[in-house]
């Protein structure tokens, strides 16, 4: 079981959701309107994971959404349990994916 408030603060992430691939919050650390996020990078995720199988190129693990003002790192399990972390400090984006990588992986 992931503990999202100790997540959010080794990785200095400001915000962190925990949900399944269709996008049903189960906690949120941090954010305003953490239901409708969790909703629109679940369904990102299933948009992704569709079309990498679609082009054979494996299962899904990880989405990375960078734009002008942060980064969002998202991640999924293979039964679609999901965990994405918001920072502001693009600096912090190698922490993060490896943060997600040792959860995901143990």
């Amino acid at each position: 079981m992931i503990d999202l408030n100790t997540l959010v603060d080794e990785t200095g992430a400001e915000s962190g959701l925990i949900f399944n691939i269709d996008g049903i919050l189960v906690e949120s650390v941090n954010l305003e309107y953490d239901g409708n996020v969790a909703a629109m990078i679940g369904m990102i995720l299933k948009m992704c994971l569709e079309m990498s199988e679609d082009i054979n190129n494996g299962d899904l693990k990880q989405v990375m959404i960078k734009n002008n003002d942060g980064i969002v790192i998202a991640s999924k399990d293979p039964e679609d349990n999901c965990v994405a972390l918001l920072s502001k400090d693009i600096s912090k984006m190698g922490l993060l994916l490896r943060k997600m990588d040792t959860i995901f992986n143990n």
